[in-house]
Order: structure tokens, then sequence, then C-alpha cells
């Protein structure tokens, strides 16, 4: 049993520093230090503190991993607060201290709107299809994946992203950007 609690933190390790490695580096020490301030600072986790957006998916299906991770890019990094105020609190600490950098997603200033999307065969929103999330969380899920579709193939994601003005992601994660 110990031998293998050894290997299971050994494989933690190195998982954890391979993941940090996938990030700009301040974002890692700002994400680090997050969990330090709230406690600080006496913020509640899950009630004005959510953690980043990776932390607050569950995908459908293993197939979509690559996707998921294509199409928000480095938006997984961005943390879910309740308020600008929390918000503040954060980012005041991140900066006196020079603890590193995270963007925060207030759910009280996020403005989405409702998408229509194309009713196709070959597209899918990628928010209703690949991802689940607590609904609390929904306007951080629109502001990241809301504008995402999957195609089948690079060519539909190239027409499609063209088409609605949305960004188009295959599975092997081919990624049209509305912007071209």
């Amino acid at each position: 049993l110990q031998s293998d609690i050894v290997d299971a933190r050994d494989n933690l390790r190195k998982a954890q520093s391979r993941f940090r490695k996938a990030m700009p580096r301040n974002t890692a020490m700002g994400l680090d230090a997050l969990n330090r301030i709230i406690q600080e600072e006496k913020i509640v986790v899950g009630k004005e503190y959510f953690g980043p957006v990776m932390q607050n998916i569950e995908l459908v299906h293993t197939k979509y991993q690559t996707a998921v991770e294509a199409a928000a890019q480095n938006s997984l990094f961005h943390v879910i607060v309740d308020t600008d105020a929390t918000a503040a609190t954060l980012m005041k600490r991140l900066e006196r201290d020079r603890l590193g950098r995270v963007t925060f997603l207030p759910l009280n200033q996020l403005n989405v709107s409702n998408v229509r999307y194309p009713e196709s065969p070959d597209i899918v929103p990628l928010m209703h299809e690949c991802i689940r999330y607590d609904p609390k969380l929904k306007k951080a899920m629109q502001q990241v994946f809301g504008k995402k579709l999957l195609a089948n193939s690079p060519e539909v994601a190239s027409t499609w992203s063209t088409k609605c003005q949305m960004d188009a992601v295959t599975l092997d994660g081919d990624l049209c950007s509305r912007k071209g």
C-alpha cells in the first residue's frame, strides 16, 4: 500500500508539472496563489469563487477533449467568480504581492446574448454537445463556449465559421476562427 501511495503521489506531481507547462507562467503562478488568497480573504468557494473554467466543466465523452481544448484555448484558465467585487479583491492581492496574472469572469458583469445556432447535420453547438456544467455558471460558459461549433470536417468548419460568424472546431482540434 505504501508503495502505491508513493507511486500515486509521484504521478500526481508529474501531472501537475505537465499541467503548469501547458499555460502561461504568470497564469500558473496566479492560479497557485489564488488557493492561498481565497483562504486568507475568507472567500467562500462554491458561492463567491468557482475556480478556473476547466475545473467547472465535465466532458460528455473523452473524444471531445481535443476539440474543447482547441476551442477554449487559454479561456480554460479564466477564473469564475460571483461579482466584480470578488474579482477586484483577488486582483488587488495578486498585483500587490506580484503573484501572477489571472483573467476573471465575474458572473454579475457578463453580458452574453442568446445565440441562434444553425441547424445542420454537419455541425452542432459545442457548448450543448460536448460539455456539462453547473447551470449557475451558464453565463461564464456562454462567454467561453457560446459562439463555438463542432464540425465534422475542416471544410465544414471553414464554411460554417464564415457563414455564422462563429468559431468552428473539429474533433481533431482543427479550429476555424470567425475572424479569419
